[in-house]
């Protein structure tokens, strides 16, 4: 079946480019270092000392000098012991060394560490050093992972369990970070009835606001269901005003060019700017973006909407692909996507006009990780169509198609994004 002609509608790459020139406004937050998890940092974070503060040692075993141990095997005088959290009371002197535990100072007068498995302890006051080897190795210099006034942590960085552990470090029990968007959930249609009712013949239990504020939830936002709403449109624009409070709405349903989708002429009488009505892509051909600019002074914000169409497979990936760009700049970040490879199992017929993402699973080849694309097999499901989110929820990745795409042979390496 041929498709009808696309010319006039935007690209995929061109509406990414609307999505990434529009100006977001973030919001900060002082917040306790445990609540930052997953947050990213609005200021940058910088050792408050140097790290390690001291000459340390990184082995359990002898602190010597090395003069002392380069002819080894050599017996040493043991002059005292060095625990770990303990300065040392006194420095060592030639023919000397101190009992050190790993993370312990080195005393004055040592400049190397030999590990207690290379050396032989003779009574309480004396050691020989069996092999003297690069005692320097066994010794992490003061300032050596990190000076003080280094920034260790940039703006933007999210903060993960390792982010955390260096905040803590550094003395930060309390961090600067951008706080989450503000996004809601809306869904239109007369068709359909919540999950826990039984649906009429010509109706359909709404599947697609649980997917979206799950998967707008896992993109890091704090999201809020405003339910769903009938095809009348005064019902559509007091939902639509209400939405657009929140720094981003999100409508299912109403996107097409049908008598009764309301949507895109009820945002526009709001006073919303749409910047993109439709687009060359397969599926989510009526994708809507829209921007309501800040009103007032104590109003600076723009706020902004993204019409999804009502079939789920279509929702995911418009919100996937091109809303998220915005989301991860509302929260301090920058427009991410995780692009992997592999080769292709069956080979594929060309592509018509449209960018096409199709369900498919991408799967390690044993004794291989993520990373080893080459290795990775790219298996396309039997996607019949954007409502088929039974197929959806089967794959793991989107194979894209770039518009009039040749026909793909099997073993073809290429690109998919991870869902």
């Amino acid at each position: 079946m041929t498709e009808p002609d696309t010319s006039s509608l935007l690209t995929v790459l061109q509406a990414i480019r609307v999505l990434d020139a529009v100006p977001v406004s973030t919001r900060t937050a002082r917040v306790s270092l445990i609540d930052s998890l997953g947050l990213r940092l609005a200021e940058p974070l910088k050792t408050d000392r140097d790290y390690p503060p001291f000459d340390k040692s990184l082995m359990d075993g002898y602190a010597v000098r090395v003069a002392d141990v380069r002819a080894a095997p050599a017996n040493l005088k043991i002059v005292g012991e060095v625990p770990a959290g303990k300065w040392p009371d006194r420095s060592i002197g030639a023919g000397e060394t101190m009992s050190i535990m790993t993370g312990a100072p080195l005393p004055s007068g040592a400049d190397g560490v030999v590990p207690v498995e290379d050396t032989e302890k003779l009574d309480a006051e004396s050691v020989r050093i069996l092999r003297g080897g690069s005692p320097q190795r066994f010794v992490a210099r003061k300032g050596s992972d990190s000076p003080a006034g280094q920034v260790v942590l940039a703006r933007g960085s999210t903060m993960g369990p390792a982010q955390m552990a260096v905040a803590a470090s550094v003395g930060a029990g309390e961090v600067e970070v951008f706080t989450r968007p503000r996004v809601a959930v809306l869904a239109t249609g007369d068709e359909l009835v919540p999950i826990g009712t039984e649906p009429g013949p010509s109706q359909i239990r709404n599947s697609n606001t649980p997917m979206l504020v799950s998967l707008l939830r896992r993109m890091g936002c704090e999201v809020a269901d405003l339910g769903s709403v009938r095809d009348q449109p005064d019902l559509i624009r007091d939902a639509l005003e209400h939405g657009m409070t929140y720094d981003a709405l999100f409508v299912t349903g109403g996107m097409s060019m049908g008598e009764y989708d309301y949507v895109p002429r009820t945002l526009q009488e709001l006073g919303i700017e749409l910047k993109v009505t439709r687009l060359r892509i397969k599926p989510g051909k009526p994708f809507v973006f829209g921007v309501r600019a800040g009103e007032s002074p104590l109003e600076s914000r723009s706020h902004f909407v993204f019409g999804l169409p009502g079939n789920p497979v279509s929702a995911y990936v418009c919100t996937l692909r091109l809303a998220s760009r915005v989301l991860h700049r509302l929260a301090g970040g920058t427009p991410q996507e995780r692009w992997l490879t592999g080769r292709l199992d069956t080979g594929m017929p060309p592509n018509g006009p449209r960018e096409f993402y199709q369900p498919a699973i991408r799967t390690i080849a044993p004794g291989r990780d993520s990373t080893h694309g080459e290795f990775a097999s790219i298996t396309p499901l039997n996607w019949k169509g954007s409502a088929d989110l039974f197929t959806l929820a089967r794959a793991n990745v989107l194979l894209v198609r770039p518009e009039n795409d040749p026909p793909l042979p099997k073993g073809t390496v290429l690109r998919v994004l991870e869902m």
